[in-house]
């Protein structure tokens, strides 16, 4: 059904996308007959850009994302910095020549961190220069040297990956790729690997509860993944990648331009580990054995009438194997095995139409997705299917001026489960047709006020409505104070979204009426802008306090042996603070450090306590030095993380201590670069520091005991990396 609404969504005639392009010419101010050749135009902050021909004409395509100012500057001239209202209008810039100088060198580095001041909700977007700074294989990898987000590995056997923010698990944050659904159900437990680094153009990464017009599941947060664009990025970009553990990675992306209104892109990753590690002789695998083939086409269309259509699809293959060694090699042996089939096929699409009336335009937004896992952990199998379709139709306008703006639509978001846990059936079926509103009042960029509101059905939980309110006031011209208030609600998939606990001997419980998870955050930050010496300083100081009013508690204190899922019984909460700062301390050399309080506490057989397996206290710092022209970069990051709470262990066999200890990882990259080559070689958890005993009774995977889930560190120890990329460029 989700690929024939998708093929019927594609066939709808040509019309004109929110995000179409943005044409202009750029004139002297003083003689607006001469046209400037070569100014640069780019969005504020982005690395989106182009140039202005011999007639001073350009094209760019407009911004997906947030109402980022455009930016136009040329050497002797003042920059100027405008707001496209209306991407219909072509824009005339005038820019204005600066007094005459006998010798002036103008030059700037590229921020790979972009912390928005002009967006309503608190975004930090995450640039392909940042990702550039690690090896960066996937998305779960693309978060070592940003604050708001931690990473670390969910169990110490199949490799899976989780991400927290603000102190509370991934499964709360909205992860969606240019804003439809990109990890979720079946997904969420390995979903991090399945978006390889080199095919992202760039990542948002906002706090608290998002826009109502994206949906109703951010409670946390919400992570927007840009990817490459055919019609904007290198022709040829390939990255090739290996480390000590003979792990291979090979990435290639490939755009085509058949003409002036059509474009193509193919997208590559391929990875591949057959060499078995054991660094702590525990009879496990340190790492997993993985094959993953990935691929991504996606296309660009302006149809002759002056529309804008794109649409693309997604395939994945993946098999992993972890477990004891030689547990697949010699199966009469008895050894413990994991093993993981996975196949995901994606299909997504944009379509739109502008209209006459300035600042006005309806939106489409469409995509479907199936996704199936065939496991098997030790003696238990697991299998599961999982279909999604989403649609979004979004019209947006104004009240007659820029100050006051508006979006309002419809949206459908439906989920089919299908799954199988030793033979036993699970499924559900849930289908959720929503309407939104959101206005938005816009004091000449000075002062914001956005307030939203849903109203949802679910087939399975019923009415619900999330109102939301942003705020964000200009108090100077260096300080910016934003605040948020709202719901979020989600469906909680406890075997889906958990799978990876199966690689333990604990028994699964989960009661039959989990209720839909609601929670109210709130939250309020304050960026600070301050020059000192030739550069300026920014400073961050975020906090954010969620609540919940229903939600899934996974209990892994009451019994050593289970894991119990159960609908919330009392107070659950989460206070998260967090101080950054950002300076280029001399040219080419900067700094970036940030301290974390996460105070995350539930309610646990009738005792409010703390989160167990997570840090208190967790700081960044990030040093990074580039030579003239970015010939050598060199990357550092620290991470320090405080000990914490254990789940409660067993009064007679006290496997595991009632707390851990803190613990610090580092991680180094140096990078050459040429004018397309670039060699890069690096180290992750450069001290090597890892658990001793990750695996709970390692030496009896068949006895009650087993558990390979009680993870609140590395699991595996320094990891040596190393990797070129290769870019051509033909289109600029």
């Amino acid at each position: 059904m989700y690929i024939i609404l998708m093929l019927l969504f594609l066939i709808l005639p040509g019309a004109k996308i929110y995000s179409s392009n943005i044409r202009g010419v750029v004139k002297e101010k003083a003689n607006p007959n001469s046209p400037i050749t070569g100014a640069n135009i780019y969005w504020a902050g982005t690395t989106h850009g182009t140039a202005s021909n011999t007639k001073g004409e350009f094209e760019l395509e407009a911004h997906s994302g947030e109402n980022l100012p455009l930016v136009i500057s040329f050497v002797g001239y003042k920059p100027d910095t405008v707001f496209v209202r209306n991407a219909n209008e072509p824009l005339i810039i005038h820019l204005e020549e600066q007094a005459q100088l006998n010798e002036v060198i103008v030059s700037e580095r590229r921020r790979g961190q972009y912390h928005s001041t002009l967006n309503t909700i608190q975004t930090t977007t995450v640039t392909t220069s940042e990702l550039h700074r690690a090896a960066c294989c996937n998305l779960s990898e693309s978060f070592e040297t940003n604050a708001a987000v931690d990473v670390s590995y969910s169990d110490a056997v199949t490799g899976a990956k989780q991400i927290q923010m603000l102190g509370l698990s991934g499964i709360y944050v909205q992860t969606i790729s240019e804003n439809m659904p990109l990890i979720r159900g079946i997904a969420a437990p390995y979903g991090l690997g399945y978006v390889p680094g080199p095919w992202m153009e760039s990542i948002q990464i906002s706090k608290g509860t998002s826009s109502v017009v994206n949906g109703y599941e951010a409670i946390t947060g919400q992570i927007n993944v840009e990817y490459k664009k055919p019609q904007n990025t290198e022709t040829l970009h390939l990255n090739l990648y290996g480390n000590e553990a003979l792990k291979s990675e090979a990435n290639m992306n490939y755009a085509y331009r058949l003409n002036d209104k059509v474009s193509t892109m193919i997208l590559f990753h391929g990875e591949s580990l057959t060499n078995q590690v054991d660094h702590n002789g525990d009879s496990f695998l340190d790492m997993p054995l993985t094959r993953q083939i990935n691929l991504y086409n996606r296309w660009n269309i302006v149809p002759e009438n002056g529309g804008h259509r794109e649409f693309g699809f997604k395939i994945l293959d993946e098999h992993r194997q972890a477990g004891q060694i030689d547990a697949f090699k010699n199966p009469e042996a008895g050894l413990y095995g994991i093993d993981l089939k996975t196949r995901r096929y994606e299909v997504s699409g944009k379509n739109g139409i502008m209209f006459n009336k300035p600042g006005t335009s309806l939106g489409i937004q469409a995509s479907g997705s199936y996704h199936n896992q065939e496991s098997l952990y030790g003696a238990t199998t697991y299998n599961g299917i999982q279909y999604n379709g989403y649609l979004n139709v979004i019209y947006m306008g104004n009240f007659g001026s820029d100050l006051h703006n508006y979006k309002t639509g419809a949206s459908v978001m439906a989920d089919t489960f299908d799954e199988t846990l030793n033979g036993n059936k699970h499924q559900l079926n849930e289908i959720t047709p929503g309407v939104f509103a959101e206005y938005d009042y816009n004091l000449h960029n000075q002062l914001n006020i956005m307030a939203g509101i849903r109203a949802d059905y679910s087939t399975v939980h019923g009415l619900f409505f999330t109102p939301r309110v942003h705020a964000r006031w200009n108090l100077s011209e260096h300080m910016v104070w934003r605040g948020s208030v709202g719901k979020g609600y989600r469906t909680s998939h406890p075997l889906s979204e958990n799978n990876y606990l199966l690689a333990s001997s604990r028994e699964i419980i989960i009661d039959n009426d989990l209720k839909q998870e609601e929670a109210i955050n709130a939250g309020t930050s304050f960026t600070l802008k301050i020059p000192i010496g030739e550069y300026e300083a920014t400073i961050m100081a975020d906090y954010y306090h969620t609540r919940f009013v229903n939600q899934v508690i996974r209990d892994i204190d009451s019994h050593p042996n289970r894991v119990h899922f159960t609908n919330l019984d009392g107070i659950s909460y989460s206070n998260a603070f967090q101080a950054e700062i950002y300076y280029e301390i001399f040219r080419g050399f900067t700094l970036n450090a940030a301290y974390r309080i996460n105070d995350v506490q539930q309610t646990i057989n009738g005792e409010l306590r703390q989160l167990p397996l997570t840090s208190r206290n967790r700081a960044l710092v990030s040093v990074s030095y580039a030579t003239r022209l970015d010939k050598w970069q060199f990357d550092l990051t620290g991470q320090f993380n405080s000990g914490g709470r254990m789940p409660d262990p067993s009064l007679t066999s006290h496997l595991w201590h009632e707390t851990f200890d803190p613990y610090n990882v580092y991680n180094v990259q140096i990078a050459r670069n040429f004018r397309r080559w670039s060699f890069y070689a690096g180290a992750e958890n450069l001290l090597g520091f890892a658990i001793h005993n990750p695996i709970i009774a390692a030496n009896d995977p068949w006895g009650p005991d087993f558990d390979g889930t009680m993870i609140w560190g590395p699991v595996d120890g320094r990891k040596i990396y190393f990797g070129l990329r290769y870019t051509i460029n033909a289109f600029n």
